[in-house]
């Protein structure tokens, strides 16, 4: 009977990990496309200025622990950019993305626990 239940503990974590697994790969690919996609934003809100894709350059997605992902911006003038200053309004890139996602993450890792 005792191996039967330690068949049974080892059954449920290999669910467990085999889950992980395929969460994590929900949000590393949705990382990836947030990454892209914000870079899109960012250069069409670009429009009063110039382009050096600079801006483009520093938007990265990371794996920052398990099951987390972080996309950011290193470029100095990104808060500016996307809160605006006394002295100009936002041309807001990252957070309409960050909406957009927050819904498409949920979609699709609902669409993961129905199959």
């Amino acid at each position: 009977m005792n191996d039967s239940f330690d068949d049974l503990i080892a059954a449920f974590d290999k669910m467990q990990n085999d889950i992980d697994d395929e969460v994590d790969e929900v949000l590393k690919e949705n990382a990836k496309e947030f990454s892209i996609e914000t870079v899109a934003s960012a250069k069409s809100v670009m429009n009063k200025g110039y382009w050096t894709g600079n801006l483009a350059r520093m938007i990265k997605a990371a794996k920052t622990g398990n099951l987390q992902y972080e996309i950011t911006s290193k470029a100095g003038y990104s808060g500016f950019l996307e809160y605006g200053t006394r002295y100009m309004e936002p041309e807001t890139f990252m957070f309409p993305v960050y909406e957009k996602f927050t819904k498409k993450v949920r979609y699709d890792l609902q669409k993961l626990m129905d199959s």
